[in-house]
């Protein structure tokens, strides 16, 4: 079965920009910054999450701490 990918804002702003100079058409100052900046964003996913994106992990205890807390639970 084909999976549904959420819509990406910086894919859209990338295709309507290059669709745009595709059709011979200069880009405003606006538009050039829309693209200077869906295009760093772009490069910078290459590089991993950066702190925006990035899904915090809760923090395992190691196993020798659990070992002293099942101790004193009485376990």
């Amino acid at each position: 079965m084909p999976t549904i990918k959420p819509v990406s804002t910086t894919d859209q702003v990338l295709t309507m920009l290059g669709q745009k100079l595709n059709n011979r058409q200069e880009l405003t100052l606006a538009e050039n910054l829309m693209a200077m900046s869906a295009a760093a964003r772009t490069k910078a996913d290459f590089y991993g999450p950066g702190p925006a994106t990035m899904q915090l992990q809760h923090p395992q205890l190691p196993e020798d701490v659990k070992g002293i807390l099942a101790n004193y639970s009485g376990v």
